[in-house]
């Protein structure tokens, strides 16, 4: 069994994110796929998560759609420096795109991923994230957040 779409499009951005750190000598930097996990680990942390998708249609008298999914992109950081750089680093290398893999799951776990065509970053939203209170007074996880919103495509029809 494999994942579906929008969760081989949260893999494969992990993949690709923890990739990519690792090439630039970003050490320490989790990422993660669940918002509620990133309370109880360190930071700096980035949260991926497929956010609200649209699927238009994609010809007259067809049921086939496009599917065009925001994601979300949340980085938890130490301080407000850690949090423009790592943002930056993000932008850099997300709005090339990146690999679109097929995952196969058996009990719980990965076990191979194929590629199977790249997902493509139209736009990207790049917003700090201020929570309206004194930072002093917040958790600190949430002291130094931003949100980085992603349109993005795979370039195909899906029937």
């Amino acid at each position: 069994m494999g994942y579906r779409i929008s969760r081989n499009m949260e893999a494969s951005l992990i993949d690709y994110i923890k990739d990519e750190l690792a090439s630039a000598s970003w050490n320490n930097v989790n990422v993660e796929k669940t918002f509620a996990k990133v309370y109880d680990i360190d930071l700096p942390t980035i949260c991926v998560r497929v956010g609200d998708t649209t699927h238009e249609q994609a010809e007259v008298g067809s049921n086939s759609t496009v599917r065009a999914p925001f994601i979300l992109i949340d980085i938890f950081a130490k301080d407000d420096g850690g949090r423009l750089d790592l943002k930056d680093f993000l932008v850099s290398i997300l709005k090339h795109g990146c690999p679109y893999y097929d995952y196969t799951v058996v009990n719980g776990s990965i076990q191979s991923k194929v590629q199977n065509g790249r997902i493509r970053v139209t736009n990207i939203d790049d917003t700090g994230v201020d929570l309206g209170v004194d930072k002093s007074n917040l958790d600190v996880h949430d002291r130094y957040r931003h949100l980085l919103t992603l349109t993005t495509s795979l370039g195909r029809m899906e029937t």
